[in-house]
């Protein structure tokens, strides 16, 4: 609970202690095995994740069936199905830890009671979800405004992690590149246009 405690802090100092123990009693605790599905497109999940030691990826599948990646998300982040959690019901998107390790979860509407409760609860959610916001844009530019090289090194410098422990071919899927144009890139032989 120390890291979760730590991230929390990160993201509203001001929590008091008391405020900090009440929140962390709503969060579930388990140990994940390498490869869990912490939720599933076919079962409804309205809950917010935190893992402590592995990178996470969401999956969707696209128009043939095929199993695509959408994006990663490092450990020690704040993550969900964001779709099934806003709205609820099914929603094409899984997720899938990479490593073994402890997930904290924490369900939508115990969540929300501790952000009627506590200003600072509501004030997490919303800096959470900012910091949410700008990320997604950074990634987004990065990936729309690069060509595949360039955004294979950005992931490279800036995720490291993800190249240590995702297959290839999910690193190629989210960057939407074929594994062979991945496996050019990596050995320096994939010419920019």
């Amino acid at each position: 609970m120390d890291l979760l405690r730590q991230q929390l802090r990160h993201y509203n100092p001001a929590f008091t202690d008391a405020e900090l123990h009440e929140g962390l009693q709503r969060f579930e605790q388990h140990h994940a095995e390498a490869g869990a599905m912490l939720s599933d497109r076919k079962q409804p999940e309205r809950r917010l994740f935190y893992l402590e030691s592995s990178v996470c990826r969401c999956t969707y599948p696209d128009k043939e069936g095929t199993e695509q990646t959408l994006w990663m998300k490092p450990a020690q982040t704040f993550l969900a199905d964001y779709k099934g959690f806003v709205e609820g019901g099914k929603t094409p998107f899984s997720l899938q830890a990479y490593e073994a390790g402890v997930v904290h979860s924490i369900h939508r509407d115990a969540f929300h009671d501790l952000c009627r409760a506590h200003t600072n609860w509501a004030l997490f959610g919303l800096h959470m979800t900012e910091a949410l916001h700008v990320g997604l844009i950074d990634v987004f530019t990065n990936l729309l405004s690069n060509d595949a090289t360039d955004n294979y090194r950005y992931i490279e410098f800036a995720f490291p992690e993800f190249l240590r422990v995702a297959p290839l071919k999910h690193i190629a899927s989210m960057l939407q590149v074929s594994s062979v144009t991945l496996s050019r890139i990596r050995s320096g032989k994939q010419r920019k246009p």
